[in-house]
């Protein structure tokens, strides 16, 4: 981060400087692990898990986004609690960054339910990653099943569910 990263950091409210340092922190973790670098997790995993970063500050922004619907925001803020408590389904402390996949795909799940048709505009002024956000979710919902396999995957969906939101 140079000065002028830093300073304009630092101008930012606390809540949003703690996500900031979340996504750092797990931007290098999963960059660790995911990638050409000898990385222990690859293929279609390990894919997914690079994009999880920016799906989780896309979630922090939309629901820090006093425009998004509050219900939507609600929402999302479960997700983003369920991203950051230590205890899960998949949990990272066992697991490694691999853990975060469950998260990626109830991110992705909520995502979805929170916004259907209405979800591009909103994403379009906070996603930071490289590929179309449309396309991530997509993918993401296309091969949830072999990301967490199919015990972790009949959990995830029961889970989601039970909240109301489709898988």
């Amino acid at each position: 981060m140079n000065n002028g990263d830093r300073e304009q950091a630092l101008a930012l409210p606390l809540e949003e400087r703690r996500l900031l340092g979340f996504y750092d922190r797990l931007r290098r973790r999963i960059a660790g692990s995911a990638g050409d670098r000898g990385g222990k997790v690859a293929g279609t995993a390990a894919e997914a898990l690079l994009v999880v970063p920016d799906v989780f500050i896309l979630m922090a922004r939309l629901a820090l986004d006093r425009e998004v619907p509050q219900s939507s925001r609600r929402l999302i803020g479960g997700a983003l609690l369920y991203f950051v408590l230590p205890v899960d389904l998949f949990p990272e402390a066992f697991t490694g960054p691999a853990g975060y996949l469950d998260d990626l795909v109830i991110a992705c799940a909520v995502l979805g339910e929170a916004f259907g048709r209405d979800l591009e505009g909103f994403a379009a002024r906070h996603w930071s990653g490289s590929r179309r956000f449309a396309e991530v979710l997509g993918d993401v919902g296309r091969t949830a099943d072999s990301l967490l396999g199919a015990d972790l995957y009949s959990r995830v969906r029961r889970y989601l569910s039970r909240r109301g939101v489709q898988l």
